[in-house]
């Protein structure tokens, strides 16, 4: 059987949706409500990037967008609108799994009660969110060990998500600047906080993994820039206390260049770290017992095969070799994420220490 996707929005992050799922022998329907984008995906990016247009995907815009019969339906659009769109697939189309790219919504959280009481509604589509670093191999290597027991006693965990969006930029030519898009507005989901929060979910991903619980209190520094054309947060700092006590921090921005993308786990007895791009073809995972030398494993990758990692996790749970239950993509994970962050930008704005209400 052949799993036909449809992926909405011709940006950068569609395209690499696009072709991971080709990759893995899926037939897809790229849809955007700009015929520019359209062919300049055909025409420009996509063969740029992969080395030439594949002529099995289909084009569509949006206001011609077959409906029904898709088994898997990716929402690539900007985040201020995911949940806008992503309430009409599950009223209309209600596939079976539907992925929706971080971050799940702005920090405002807007749209997100009507959302999730329609998901209830749908418990057969599988909703999940693209933080697909939870399923690269360093995530899951990390997680093995963390696991196997030989380090104990969590006493800490650092996680930073720091890189200039010049290479965003860079990806989208047609953009002159963070005004011509979300990334320049941090209520639309930009800036650091929205843009890099695959920082703040890794950083609860492992305190999960570690048994160290959700997080209860958080408190925050946001450093935002102002004025007439954008507003957003370029760098944020959190710190965090979870329910069973784990204390740590998020740091993310979008000015450091060359980018830093680390977690650091330190255990009573050593430390583990999660590296990511520590080359543009290398993760790494540095462990360390105290008193003993530095153990260093290099995992290769591509940037095309981030994606492909993501859509054959996508792929196990439609067959059924991962339940929903289990995939640290699920969409309640990325939940707990939006209202950390919201819970932050809270806390900075009251300038205390604020206890995440989990409850919408």
């Amino acid at each position: 059987m052949t799993i036909k996707a449809k992926v909405f929005g011709a940006g950068s992050i569609g395209n690499h949706l696009t072709n991971a799922c080709r990759q893995v022998g899926w037939d897809v329907t790229l849809v955007d409500s700009s015929p520019e984008a359209l062919q300049r995906t055909k025409n420009e990016m996509y063969p740029k990037r992969y080395g030439q247009w594949d002529e099995s995907i289909k084009l569509c815009s949006t206001k011609d967008t077959p409906k029904g019969g898709f088994d898997v339906i990716f929402i690539g659009t900007p985040p201020d609108v995911h949940l806008k769109i992503a309430l009409q697939v599950l009223k209309e189309e209600a596939p079976r799994v539907l992925q929706i790219e971080k971050p799940l919504c702005s920090p405002t959280l807007e749209g997100l009660k009507e959302f999730l009481a329609e998901a209830k509604k749908h418990p057969e589509t599988m909703i999940v969110v693209g933080y697909n670093h939870l399923v690269a191999e360093n995530t899951i290597k990390v997680e093995e060990i963390i696991r196997e027991g030989e380090f104990k006693d969590l006493e800490s965990l650092d996680c930073e998500f720091r890189s200039h969006w010049a290479n965003i930029f860079a990806a989208h030519a047609w953009l002159t600047g963070p005004k011509d898009t979300y990334l320049g507005f941090w209520q639309r989901g930009g800036g650091a906080g929205g843009e890099h929060s695959h920082g703040l979910n890794l950083w609860q991903h492992l305190a999960h993994v570690a048994g160290a619980g959700r997080i209860k209190e958080v408190s925050a520094i946001f450093d935002f820039i102002k004025d007439e054309d954008i507003f957003y947060d370029r760098s944020c700092f959190l710190n965090l206390v979870t329910e069973n006590g784990l204390v740590g921090r998020v740091a993310q921005d979008v000015i450091m260049l060359p980018k830093k993308k680390f977690a650091l786990l330190q255990f009573g007895n050593g430390s583990v770290e999660w590296q990511n791009d520590v080359t543009k073809t290398t993760d790494q995972i540095l462990t360390q017992k105290h008193k003993e030398a530095k153990q260093v494993i290099d995992l290769q990758k591509t940037r095309s095969e981030e994606f492909v990692h993501e859509i054959n996790h996508i792929q196990n749970l439609f067959e059924g070799k991962i339940l929903i239950s289990d995939s640290p993509l699920r969409l309640e994970r990325a939940v707990d994420t939006m209202l950390v962050l919201a819970a932050a930008h809270k806390a900075y704005q009251e300038k205390r220490t604020v206890i995440v209400d989990y409850k919408l």
